[in-house]
């Protein structure tokens, strides 16, 4: 499993060490709202289908002490709202490869 980042700054880092300006621009705060910033990164990429960078931030969540409950919680939250059954389904089975990967 390759990041975005990796695969992109391959072709153009440069570009890749703006992003990341940019990124950590928009992060700027209290451990509190970096956290809560993660969570909705992450909810946003299940949103969007993006198996593998959800993954990749779902690790990141569980570095920071975020339980899969907790995870898993926010993102059935959604269902009615902004996803359906089937990609709530989906995504919980990346949330336990996620917490597989995380645990290796």
């Amino acid at each position: 499993m390759k990041a975005s980042t990796v695969r992109v700054a391959e072709v153009n880092a440069a570009a890749i060490d703006h992003y990341k300006a940019m990124r950590g621009a928009l992060l700027e705060g209290s451990d509190e709202d970096r956290l809560l910033c993660e969570i909705v990164v992450t909810a946003q990429l299940a949103l969007l289908g993006h198996e593998v960078p959800f993954r990749i931030h779902a690790i990141r969540l569980f570095g920071l002490g975020v339980s899969r409950e907790r995870l898993e919680r926010v993102i059935l939250a959604g269902i009615g709202v902004t996803l359906v059954l089937p990609q709530a389904a989906l995504v919980l089975d990346w949330i336990e490869a996620a917490q597989r990967e995380h645990a290796a």
